[in-house]
Formats: C-alpha cells, structure tokens, sequence
C-alpha cells in the first residue's frame, strides 16, 4: 500500500485555488504513479502557483496543469490527462523542472495549458 500522507500534505497546496476537480491525495499520487518523465520528490515541492484541473465532458476524464517552486528555488510544471476511466487506464503525465519560474511556463506547459492558467506567452492568444 502507497504511503499517502507526503500526497496528502501536496493536496494542502491546492485547496486554495477553485478548479472544477480538485486535486485530493489519490490524484497526486497518481500524478506520480503514472508519471511519464522524472518528477521531483513530494518534500521537495513547497509551494504550488498556479492550477488548472478540469473534467472536458464533465465526468471521469480530467485535464491537470500545475505550476511550483521546489525546496531549492528550481521550478515545476506538470501536465497531465486521463481519460473517462481515470488515471490507470489511458493517461499521459510529464513533469519538468527548471530553474526560473519564467523557463518553466514557456517549457515546461503546453500551449493550451499557458492560456488557461492566464499565462499566454507574448505573441500567443490569450483567449482560450
């Protein structure tokens, strides 16, 4: 059984934003379980900036764009999608890391992500 309280402590991060799905425990630990690209350990994430986290048709599938700073001042993103089965079916989930907060919007988020999250990059449409 997946110790869940490091998963736990980074949904204490996001209860402050209002997103159509939250992000609980069980969806951060699949955020890891199923991660296609290295993530950062949960201790290292100290802060979360910006989310987005949706369900397109309203139920089941979910569309996840997270952006944090780590214990060392580098910076994440995570992108994530599952289908109406959930995480474990059909999925796809990537974590970056870099060093600015600035690299890690325009590199480390999809272009759809940027514009939801209000983070358009300049010479992108802004409108979603």
């Amino acid at each position: 059984m997946t110790d869940m309280q490091p998963f736990e402590r980074l949904a204490t991060l996001t209860t402050r934003f209002s997103t159509e799905v939250s992000l609980d425990a069980w969806t951060w630990s699949s955020l890891y379980e199923y991660a296609d690209t290295a993530a950062p350990e949960p201790g290292q994430i100290v802060e979360v900036t910006d989310l987005w986290a949706v369900s397109p048709e309203g139920y089941g599938s979910t569309d996840i764009a997270v952006v944090g700073r780590l214990l060392g001042g580098q910076w994440f993103t995570c992108v994530a999608w599952s289908d109406t089965s959930g995480f474990g079916c059909q999925q796809g989930v990537d974590w970056r890391i870099n060093d600015t907060r600035e690299l890690a919007i325009s590199q480390g988020l999809d272009k759809e992500s940027r514009v939801h999250l209000g983070l358009a990059l300049p010479g992108e449409d802004g409108t979603r």
